[in-house]
């Protein structure tokens, strides 16, 4: 192998463009070789001097492309992945990995008979307010928990201007676009759940595609776990919230990664990723008798330590940052819940 890894980058939309080839470009251990995209224009804005292609096949076939990254629509993940393992490379999927955990275990078997990795693009385990919330997990400060919720809220009642996102098919809809994200957070913190009970459902006039959905996820004892979305919200809602038998935690806002990406700003920069003071959660709670109410400063976000994550996982064996375990479990949950007409 290449040193350093030499990546093939499929696609150079939002994803490819400004979620991953900023932290390539940024990190010493990785180096963009190919892009497959139709997008010459933008390819030149980023990498002056690079030839992207459309031609897929040469790129996998290429002796020096040691890890392909696939930033494409839902559909195509599975297809791609199992393409580039067959053709002896290390892949990074786009989340949601596949349509169905059947098709990961089938991923991950061929990862392993090619003695691959297979690593998959959950880069919202490295957000700020979810490495806060889990900072304020780990300190006790709530006592037992007792409720946490998350939500990904938006504005958006048109269409999506980009005609995949509102096709309905495999891995569609709202579920598996924004809740990919939130229950990979919740299995992160709390594992696999006992039960779910929920549903999604149309909610915008005329959609094609599920897109809300309201998800409990059971785990025994006092805990309960929601999950939800809307694409029909105005007003600011609460990111997380957070309940325990001695206090509370609440956040607004959202990392600011994307936003400082597609600004230009890049992982280098020395504010990156750091949340504004306004968008600092709110921490009540009594610890020995002593009442506290006040903001808890957000830790930074970190997507640089996905990518960090996988060269370490391929050159020196590290445990990955986001298990295939992990993975299974969440597109099990995906694909059992059911669309509400």
């Amino acid at each position: 192998m290449s040193t350093p890894i030499n990546v093939g980058l499929i696609g150079f939309g939002l994803s490819g463009r400004y979620l991953q080839s900023p932290f390539f470009r940024a990190h010493p251990g990785f180096t963009v070789g190919r892009i497959v995209t139709s997008r010459a224009a933008e390819v030149a804005e980023e990498f002056p001097g690079m030839e992207p292609t459309d031609d897929l096949e040469t790129v996998l076939a290429d002796p020096d492309i040691d890890l392909v990254s696939i930033a494409t629509p839902n559909a195509t993940h599975y297809d791609l992945a199992r393409a580039a393992l067959e053709a002896n490379k290390h892949v990074l999927v786009d989340k949601p990995a596949c349509a169905t955990a059947a098709q990961l275990r089938e991923l991950r078997d061929l990862a392993k008979a090619r003695d691959r990795h297979l690593f998959v693009f959950q880069n919202r385990r490295w957000d700020s307010d979810f490495l806060t919330v889990k900072q304020v997990l780990k300190g006790g400060s709530l006592g037992e928990l007792v409720a946490y919720e998350a939500r990904f809220d938006r504005w958006k009642p048109e269409p999506n201007a980009k005609p995949w996102k509102e096709k309905p098919g495999p891995a569609s809809g709202m579920l598996y676009d924004l809740g990919a994200h939130i229950l990979d957070q919740a299995i992160a913190l709390f594992g696999r759940p006992k039960d779910v009970i929920g549903d999604q459902w149309m909610q915008r006039t005329g959609s094609d595609i599920p897109d809300a959905f309201d998800l409990q996820l059971v785990y025994g004892g006092p805990l309960r776990v929601r999950l939800s979305c809307s694409l029909l919200v105005r007003e600011p809602t609460p990111r997380y919230r957070l309940h325990g038998r001695q206090g509370s935690f609440v956040k607004f806002g959202i990392d600011i990664q994307e936003d400082q990406l597609k600004a230009g700003i890049q992982p280098d920069h020395d504010h990156f990723g750091q949340e504004p003071a306004e968008q600092h959660g709110l921490l009540h709670t009594t610890t020995g008798g002593v009442t506290v109410r006040g903001p808890v400063q957000s830790l930074p976000g970190r997507w640089y330590d996905l990518f960090d994550n996988v060269y370490q996982v391929i050159t020196q064996g590290a445990q990955p940052g986001v298990p295939l375990d992990d993975i299974v479990a969440q597109l099990e949950i995906l694909e059992s819940v059911p669309v509400r007409k």
